[in-house]
């Protein structure tokens, strides 16, 4: 008599397209999960920037009332790795002395690699409609014929024109300059009477 052999479960192995068909599941889930967290990421970096330009130009109007001293502030072109053009992305303050010296208040404040100011008279009036001449400095290697300036007077208030609403947007470094507003921003609203400052974030 035969005894039975012992039956063992069946196994069965993935074909190349079972295999393939998984790998692309697997990338697009990763793609979606990427896009989401670089848009948190990119979110972060307009708000840090916006804080970074609000607190800077708090800063300036402080400086002024305190030393009782004109201070300038300047805004530089800077060059980035996303692009070959030189985009907006760096603010200075600088003291105008009684005897004709310009020493800065601090460091430049750099803004997040990710975001940079848009230049478009909509959206930065501070940068494309602000025809003010920098003090010369030949100490200040990022003094151009690009950079913008404005000045916080001893009093708090601006040399702004009050006929004018003066702010500027931070947006994606990867983006250019749009007609409209971006996606993703944030506006530094300067009040030219008082020098005070606001942010606005959508």
């Amino acid at each position: 008599m035969l005894s039975k052999q012992p039956r063992h479960g069946s196994s069965r192995s993935f074909t190349l397209l079972e295999m393939i068909l998984v790998l692309a599941l697997l990338c697009t889930i990763a793609i979606f999960i990427f896009d989401g967290y670089f848009s948190v990421v990119q979110a972060g970096a307009v708000t840090t920037g916006a804080d970074l330009v609000n607190d800077t130009l708090t800063e300036g109007r402080a400086s002024a009332v305190a030393q009782n001293t004109t201070v300038e502030v300047r805004l530089y072109e800077v060059l980035r790795d996303s692009g070959p053009s030189p985009v907006y992305g760096a603010l200075q303050l600088h003291w105008l002395k009684a005897d004709g010296t310009t020493p800065a208040v601090g460091v430049a404040a750099v803004l997040p690699t990710l975001v940079a100011i848009d230049a478009t008279a909509v959206h930065s009036p501070l940068i494309a409609a602000n025809t003010q001449v920098a003090t010369p400095d030949a100490g200040d290697r990022r003094l151009d014929s690009n950079t913008r300036v404005f000045h916080f007077l001893p009093d708090g208030s601006t040399d702004l024109s009050p006929a004018t609403n003066w702010f500027l947007t931070i947006r994606a470094a990867t983006q250019s300059d749009p007609a409209h507003f971006p996606a993703d921003w944030a506006s530094v609203a300067v009040d030219p009477a008082t020098g005070r400052t606001q942010i606005y974030r959508p």
